[in-house]
């Protein structure tokens, strides 16, 4: 028989204590879970918490290629030592309840799962200006950081907070970055793609904030060989509950769920069955992908859907939307990643959510509520004519939209738009074989303003693809084509030749 030894107080057996600073390594896997639009919103985050009112997002182009992300703000900037703190891994300093920061690795690991080198510029109200960059190799081997000279930093701040009509904020400019080295038109079509993306997960995460006007945020453009930027595209608020009208009378409704340490209310909602915009299309997918629990923190979206095993995900829940607006009640309940990815909820958590019930409506009974909404909108629901597919020249978000509104042929090529030189009179060209349409370049900068690219002009290239996809369907084109596209070039160019005079009026 084994005699146990008698417990000791805990701390008579310590010789001493010994500070072991963590392993430089670690830095390599940090913000590996980030995509682009979740490192630059962790990014935002810190202009937010400055109180910043307008945020612009800067994709540099150099020799041709992207080269960089810079995020202005015109918030209230940094001291020399909150700077210091801020480019400390892991400094957290004690944070305010409305906040969106809590980690204190939310700029490093943004940073550095975007780029090599993170360089930040700032100026508190009317004092110094101060400059600290990291390189992730210094990181990884010391902690090192180095300090900018003021001077220079000053210089280099001073364009954009003039751009943005302020004395003093943060520039922060991620340098050496892992975006793709292409070039020519597979850039301009990435850089698109990239923005098209960043505006939906933007304008989504940050909705409350943009439409109640406490943050703008715009993303442009810089190309250093020109010494240039395009136009500012202001980033939209895109609310997932703004559907005008509920599916079903009476919603949403109120459920209340009992925690071990108080309460809290969800907020259920019953999509309705026909929509279809971007509110519902969220990333430009099918909404039912989205279906779950919304989580946000200080108006500013954690989660975008899921059921966080409290229930499972299934076709039949794909207009169920719930709404967890009180953090703060279910804090100690859930474990969020630093990227702010992910929620994991509690199984008390989970538990006291399923419970959830109002008077008269329960958490399963509002589920069973919105599966039957589904299958009695599929009992009437309209199957639509497919179309040609939409391929190069259209816009990357016009092309989702396409694909969520209507189905696609899968018998007929795609169709490319593009810009030609034509003969005057003509506003576009039909090849049918090449599955082209030519716009006519004489009249491009009349739809772009001189901003060109391989998706440019979207509202005219998407017209232009309503009216002539079904040209694109058969196998030839008969008499009745060739006149219709005839009709279409004289009217068109009519069209055109009256707003050309319209603008020669205005400039006189």
């Amino acid at each position: 028989m084994v005699t146990p030894v008698a417990r000791k107080s805990e701390t008579s057996d310590v010789l001493e204590r010994k500070i072991l600073p963590p392993d430089p390594g670690l830095v390599k896997g940090l913000g590996a879970h980030h995509s682009l639009p979740t490192a630059v919103a962790d990014l935002v985050d810190n202009s937010v918490d400055a109180k910043a009112t307008r945020v612009l997002i800067v994709f540099e182009v150099e020799n041709g290629a992207a080269a960089g992300l810079t995020v202005i703000d015109d918030g209230s900037g940094m001291t020399g030592r909150q700077i210091d703190d801020a480019m400390r891994l892991g400094r957290q300093r004690k944070y305010a309840e409305n906040a969106q920061g809590h980690f204190g690795i939310g700029l490093k690991a943004a940073a550095f799962s975007q780029g090599e080198t993170l360089t930040v510029y700032t100026r508190r109200g009317r004092g110094s200006y101060h400059g600290r960059r990291l390189h992730k190799k210094d990181v990884q081997r010391d902690y090192s950081c180095e300090v900018l000279n003021p001077v220079a930093v000053e210089r280099d701040v001073r364009p954009w907070f003039k751009q943005l009509g302020t004395s003093c904020g943060t520039v922060i400019r991620l340098a050496d970055t892992r975006f793709p080295q292409i070039t020519g038109a597979r850039l301009d079509s990435w850089l698109n793609e990239v923005r098209a993306e960043l505006r939906m997960h933007l304008g989504l995460v940050y909705h409350r904030l943009i439409a109640k006007h406490q943050v703008r945020i715009e993303i442009v453009l810089f190309d250093h060989d020109l010494a240039e930027a395009g136009a500012p595209e202001d980033v939209p608020s895109i609310d997932p509950f703004d559907f005008g009208a509920s599916a079903v009378g009476g919603y949403p409704k109120t459920l209340t769920a009992i925690l071990p340490k108080g309460e809290v209310e969800l907020n259920c909602h019953i999509v309705p069955p026909k929509a279809s915009g971007p509110e519902y299309r969220l990333y430009g997918k099918d909404g039912a992908q989205r279906q779950g629990f919304y989580i946000y923190r200080n108006d500013r979206l954690l989660q975008i859907g899921g059921w966080n095993h409290v229930t499972s995900i299934d076709k039949s829940l794909a207009l169920a939307r719930v709404a967890i607006d009180d953090f703060q009640a279910i804090a100690s309940f859930v474990q969020m990643a630093p990227e702010k990815t992910g929620i994991r909820f509690t199984s008390d958590l989970q538990s006291a959510l399923t419970a959830a019930r109002s008077r008269s409506v329960t958490f399963d009974s509002y589920l069973a509520r919105a599966a039957e909404v589904l299958v009695e909108s599929r009992r009437r629901r309209h199957v639509r004519k497919p179309v040609v597919e939409p391929g190069r020249g259209l816009h990357e978000e016009v092309r989702r939209a396409i694909h969520s509104q209507a189905p696609v042929r899968k018998s007929a090529d795609p169709i490319k738009i593009r810009w030609r030189t034509l003969r005057s009179g003509r506003f576009m060209e039909l090849d049918r074989n090449a599955r082209t349409v030519s716009l006519n370049g004489r009249y491009r900068a009349l739809f772009t303003g001189g901003v060109n690219g391989l998706s440019d002009a979207p509202l005219v290239k998407t017209l232009v693809y309503l009216l002539t996809e079904e040209r694109f369907a058969g196998e030839r084109w008969g008499p009745r084509d060739k006149d219709l596209i005839e009709l279409w070039n004289a009217v068109l160019d009519a069209a055109i030749q009256t707003e050309l005079a319209y603008r020669a009026t205005r400039t006189q």
